[in-house]
């Protein structure tokens, strides 16, 4: 699938609410809402590229994408849970977020100190655990049907679970988070045009953020939810339009070092450093992880993943007599029948040159 600048837009405005959220949650109380909006785009970005695989080899390499999966996203936090094992941080607390468990563990009141923010992604490798299989065991003609039923049960799930369950569970648990990765889903599989005004998305998911309605605290919280998934749809939708303010060259370049950027900044704001200084070490960090780290182990899987070059058969010989046909001028026929040709040379002329034609294609 093509790369659609205008979607590292996207993932740039995502990682900025959420980068706002960590800074001062009394100014952007609804700033974790960036991370319900990274959510949807994953839904409809891995529902794309899996539907496009069925469609062209008939199934799902479910080995080659766990790797692919395993190849982006392990490197960069295995680096930076190495680095926080080296300056002191317990092993109790590293591995839950290795072994992407992170999001329970916060349910159940486990203190998982600077790593506390890599909930999410356990949340999202739920998902790219869950959904190739899923995904891969329905039929093309059934898609649409099959994941908008999953989405609205999802939809109704977390609606249910915001009165039976405890608010820990509605903001972590992977069932409850699947309304806005499964809302993604059915837009990689639906595809609709753009909603006229879809462009307001974003700049309305903006404003809402600073609402305190919408903070950590009550109902609001959960309910908020809801907001955030419908608008990060329309914005999604607005994105894969490709406007020009979204491929702007520096939210291009926050959006493709985005998970860097999610890996790090919560570590240096959480240490004594002036904002201004912990937002520019962690976005430093963050490129270092993408050159140093993401971008040649990309390479590297590209490598192993580059299919070996089928041996090209061999070129049939040049037949002699054709050749010395070519090299030797045309001889003047001494007597013509009817047709204008030689009737002792014609038929060998005529089937030569067929020949000649049919071994190199008609040009």
């Amino acid at each position: 699938m093509q790369r659609i600048p205008a979607l590292d837009g996207l993932r740039a405005v995502a990682i900025v609410m959420v980068i706002g959220y960590h800074v001062d949650r009394r100014l952007v109380p609804a700033g974790s809402w960036g991370v319900v909006l990274f959510f949807v785009l994953s839904g409809y970005l891995i529902t794309r590229l899996l539907c496009a695989e069925t469609d062209r080899d008939g199934h799902i390499d479910m080995r080659r994408f766990y790797l692919r999966r395993a190849f982006r996203l392990l490197p960069a936090l295995m680096v930076m849970c190495l680095v926080l094992l080296a300056v002191g941080t317990a092993w109790s607390q590293v591995v839950p977020a290795l072994g992407y468990y992170a999001n329970y563990a916060r349910v159940a009141g486990v203190d998982i100190g600077p790593l506390t923010h890599t909930w999410s992604l356990a949340v999202e490798e739920h998902f790219y655990l869950l959904w190739p299989l899923l995904i891969g065991a329905v039929p093309a003609r059934h898609r649409l049907r099959v994941v908008g039923l999953l989405a609205v049960v999802a939809v109704a799930w977390r609606a249910t679970a915001i009165g039976v369950m405890s608010p820990s569970w509605v903001y972590n648990a992977t069932d409850t988070n699947a309304a806005a990765l499964l809302a993604g889903c059915y837009l990689g599989v639906a595809r609709p045009r753009p909603l006229p005004g879809a462009g307001w998305a974003i700049p309305t998911l903006v404003a809402l953020m600073f609402l305190p309605v919408f903070g950590a605290e009550g109902a609001g919280s959960a309910w908020g939810g809801f907001v955030v998934i419908t608008l990060g749809v329309i914005a999604l939708q607005h994105a894969i339009a490709r406007p020009r303010w979204l491929e702007t060259p520096v939210l291009v370049w926050l959006g493709k070092i985005s998970y860097g950027l999610y890996l790090w900044h919560y570590l240096f704001l959480r240490t004594d450093l002036p904002v201004w200084a912990a937002l520019a070490l962690a976005v430093a960090t963050a490129a270092a992880s993408w050159y140093l780290v993401e971008t040649p182990i990309r390479r590297l899987r590209e490598r192993l993943e580059k299919p070996r070059v089928e041996r090209q058969p061999e070129p049939l010989p040049r037949l002699a007599h054709l050749d010395a046909y070519r090299r030797f001028p045309r001889p003047v026929p001494l007597a013509t029948g009817r047709s204008g040709m030689s009737p002792l040379t014609s038929q060998h002329e005529v089937h030569g040159a067929i020949g000649v034609r049919g071994a190199g294609g008609f040009r």
